[in-house]
């Protein structure tokens, strides 16, 4: 039977096969699709800062707006990393997300990102009733097309969304708001037993029972109000009120003169191990390659981390470490080389000092970035001597993928110290005693982190399935 009869024969066959195939694929296609829509939720809010990080001190890659379709990736500290339906990613809030607006006890806090911002008697066309500053927070009372009423100066008034940040929490009136005698003697009478405090920044704060914003209100505190410093853990404050409540504080809305994390170091030195390592430091960019640069083009990325790397360097060799930079001046080194020369020493620890640039002025601080799971307890230790002796906001522990970590076996980590594009953050790291109390926080944590009895290498710290995957299928991305 040649080929024409052979197809004749089983034509009807090879027609059914072919229809079953096209059945099936469309049957996935279809589930894929279904399932696909349904993960898809669209936000509600008017208007939302999608950012780079998982919080408000990060860059806004984009503003949001409402009905705008995302899913999900993965979670962090009360915010969502998404995907966009345009294909954008990066972090939203979950307290403005749907799950998220059911609660209907929830208040919610304005903080302004801009300086000058006008404040309206009206939405939108009102007269100027006065002016907002970068860090004022007032309590949000309404929203409605991209505007937000908020209570200002005992009436209510409007500003500009996009001008603003939008957190958790309430303010009490401020005229109302402060401590009574009693209240304060209180307050002192618990804090003459601590030796480290931590004071409100904003009426009206949140003690929450655990550190999230899911958590319940155990305690209202006044603006200026005292605590007795607990410790901390991640972006909250562990305090002790004046009638004796434990609980958790956002640092972004108190301030705190807690040195514990300092005497933690000190006593630290007598066990540590620090003596016996090889730590490889190396300072950002150099030579053809400026970095980040500054406004007025006069302060480069390049110099103000060796400058960091200098200082630290002296530190880490006077208590006995073995370090070695990878450059020591104005050179320009292959992002290659600088991993490469890490695992040819095989040293104890990489350590990449940057500061940072982004689209908004506003953006201030650090971060710490790591690529293997192997280096958070390291960050771990850095992030908490960081955060005591730095004035900067914290900007958390992030998974980073950037070459010279990538390429170095763990522990290595990218430190962001600053950031060239906020004028304020530029004044500070201008001076020599910001990279004095930098190089401190980082010998202090790595004291810490190098004890020899081992308790201090950190406690394993559990990473979401979605970022282990991230980890596998990261690009090669400089």
């Amino acid at each position: 039977m040649n080929w024409k009869d052979h197809w004749e024969a089983r034509r009807g066959h090879y027609f059914i096969y072919s229809l079953v195939v096209v059945l099936v694929l469309l049957g996935a296609f279809l589930t894929i699709f279904h399932l696909s829509q349904n993960q898809q939720k669209k936000t509600q809010a008017d208007l939302i800062n999608l950012r780079q990080g998982p919080g408000i001190t990060y860059d806004i890659k984009e503003q949001v707006k409402k009905g705008t379709g995302y899913q999900v990736m993965r979670e962090a500290n009360d915010w969502l990393y998404v995907r966009l339906a345009n294909g954008q990613t990066g972090w939203l809030p979950s307290w403005l997300m749907p799950q998220g607006q059911d609660d209907k006890d929830r208040g919610f806090i304005a903080t302004v990102i801009n300086d000058q911002v006008p404040i309206l008697s009206k939405a939108k066309d009102g007269d100027k009733v006065g002016e907002a500053k970068q860090g004022d927070k007032f309590t949000i009372l309404y929203q409605d097309k991209g505007w937000i009423q908020v209570q200002f100066q005992n009436e209510t008034a409007w500003i500009d969304q996009s001008a603003i940040d939008i957190t958790p929490g309430t303010i009490a009136n401020e005229y109302i708001a402060s401590l009574s005698e009693d209240e304060q003697a209180a307050v002192d009478n618990l804090l003459k037993d601590y030796p480290a405090k931590v004071v409100a920044t904003a009426a009206g704060v949140n003690i929450r029972e655990a550190p999230t914003n899911e958590s319940d209100v155990i305690y209202k505190g006044k603006m200026n109000e005292g605590f007795a410093y607990l410790g901390q853990e991640d972006v909250y404050y562990k305090v002790k009120t004046k009638d004796g409540q434990e609980g958790y504080l956002a640092n972004w809305l108190a301030k705190s003169d807690a040195t514990e994390m300092a005497k933690k170091a000190q006593e630290a030195e007598t066990t540590t191990s620090l003596s016996q390592k090889t730590i490889v430091l190396d300072p950002g960019h150099g030579g053809k390659d400026p970095g980040a640069i500054s406004d007025d083009e006069k302060v480069y990325e390049k110099d103000v981390a060796l400058a960091s790397a200098q200082i630290l360097k002296e530190k880490l060799e006077a208590a006995g470490a073995k370090v070695i930079m990878t450059r020591e001046d104005d050179q320009f080194i292959e992002l290659a080389d600088r991993g490469r020369l890490y695992n040819e020493v095989n040293g104890d620890l990489f350590l990449s000092l940057h500061y940072d640039s982004a689209a908004e002025a506003t953006v201030s601080g650090n971060t710490i970035y790591y690529y293997d799971e192997a280096s958070i307890p390291v960050a771990q230790e850095l992030q908490s001597q960081l955060i005591e002796q730095m004035n900067v906001p914290n900007n958390g522990i992030e998974f980073g993928n950037f070459q010279v970590i990538r390429d170095s076996h763990p522990p290595a980590l990218l430190l962001e110290l600053g950031y060239m594009s906020n004028p304020n953050d530029v004044q500070k790291f201008s001076q020599k005693d910001y990279h004095e109390r930098v190089a401190q926080a980082v010998y202090n944590g790595l004291v810490c982190y190098f004890q020899e009895d081992g308790n201090s290498q950190g406690q394993s710290v559990p990473t979401s399935s979605d970022q282990k995957q991230a980890n596998e299928n990261a690009s090669a991305a400089p």
